[in-house]
């Protein structure tokens, strides 16, 4: 009877022992359970009390992911709100769009753009604020939007990203009328500058002959040579207007298909002063206006040809097909190209009775046509390079 009473109480202590280990260990669950919904609904000031054995390290590996949260949240916040301070100095509009379409946030650059405080731009739609075409991936850069803030142009540039896991557009919009502005007061100011030379060179020798003829007026070989002097310069300086007003009445091009090679090779035959190689791809095949970009590539031969007379060289012209490029390189063995920074100003020229016209003529030729023209020196041995690059 005593070893079943024994035994009975030995039963009861077991279950007794088992129930208390069961309560402590489901209390120490519900406490990781609780830290752990913590950290996920962003709370990390939460800490697991010390422990020993298997559930202690489990607090405390616990407590060390939440103190690395933390750190890791102060972070963020400190980057944020460096980045604020960052965005709120910049003269660039800068809007953040959510991934319903809405705007999540915006700089003082931007508020002034709309017309609205920045921070009543949260939640706002981009279309009532007129911006809504800016938001298409594949669209233009370039918008004449009038806004509250100015009439434009304005550039806008697009930069995607991924926050939580959603997709967020940033859109940095920047006023291009200043930039535009100082451009066309810069171009006024090389152009008047190269007229005021131009026109200098021409009248003040026509001025000195005619005061020299008022103050001698019996002398019919001095009276013929003032006259002679006084017409040449009167008619440079009427081909250099006529020049410049080409190049300002420069129509739009004329596109059809044509075939480069021949067209390159009967340009290069047309010049006999100097011996000039041709390495031509007759494959070469686009559409252009063939009168305007003949014009160019004389402009360009003829300075290769007077370059080369100087050294008595050679110029060789290449034509390749890049696909989707056409390359053609003239090359010659002048001098080189001095101050090659003023090359494209017009009315600058290295060549005694230049114009200074033709490369500039050459290259809004080519420009027009989506190509481009590149001057460089050559690094093999004195002379030059034209490039000309056109889209096949």
């Amino acid at each position: 009877m005593m070893i079943i009473l024994a035994a009975g109480l030995v039963s009861i202590a077991a279950v007794c022992g088992y129930i208390v280990a069961w309560r402590r260990a489901n209390r120490c669950y519900r406490q990781i359970a609780a830290l752990l919904l913590g950290l996920r609904d962003g709370d990390y000031s939460l800490r697991a009390i010390p422990a020993r054995g298997g559930l202690g390290s489990a607090f405390a590996a616990v407590n060390t992911l939440a103190d690395g949260l933390m750190g890791t949240r102060r972070a963020g916040i400190e980057s944020d709100a460096l980045l604020g301070k960052l965005l709120g100095a910049v003269d660039l509009a800068i809007i953040v769009i959510g991934p319903r379409g809405t705007i999540m946030g915006g700089n003082g650059a931007a508020g002034s753009l709309l017309g609205v405080d920045a921070e009543m731009l949260v939640g706002r739609h981009p279309g009532p604020l007129g911006i809504a075409a800016w938001l298409a991936i594949d669209g233009p850069n370039r918008f004449e939007t009038p806004l509250p803030g100015g009439t434009g142009p304005w550039d806008v540039r697009r930069v995607q990203f991924r926050r939580g896991g959603r997709d967020h557009l940033v859109l940095v919009a920047s006023d291009l009328s200043r930039a535009l502005r100082d451009e066309e007061r810069r171009v006024w100011r090389g152009l008047i500058r190269v007229l005021s030379h131009e026109t200098g060179n021409s009248l003040g020798p026509i001025q000195a002959t005619a005061e020299a003829l008022q103050r001698n007026t019996t002398d019919p070989a001095q009276m013929r040579a003032g006259l002679a002097l006084i017409e040449r310069r009167t008619r440079s300086l009427a081909s250099f207007i006529r020049r410049y007003a080409e190049l300002v009445r420069l129509p739009l091009p004329m596109p059809e298909p044509v075939l480069l090679g021949p067209l390159l090779q009967r340009i290069a035959d047309l010049e006999i002063r100097v011996p000039i190689e041709t390495t031509i791809s007759n494959e070469a095949a686009t559409v252009l206006d063939p009168a305007q970009i003949e014009q160019a590539l004389i402009n360009l031969i003829r300075n290769a040809a007077d370059a080369a007379l100087e050294t008595g060289g050679n110029v060789t012209i290449r034509l390749d097909l890049i696909t989707p490029q056409i390359r053609i390189t003239i090359t010659d063995d002048g001098k080189g190209l001095p101050h090659t920074e003023n090359l494209f100003i017009p009315g600058f020229t290295t060549k005694p009775g230049g114009s200074g016209i033709g490369l500039v003529l050459a290259r809004e030729i080519i420009e027009a046509h989506g190509g481009t023209l590149q001057l460089f020196n050559r690094e093999d041995r004195a002379g030059a390079q034209a490039v000309v690059t056109l889209q096949c």
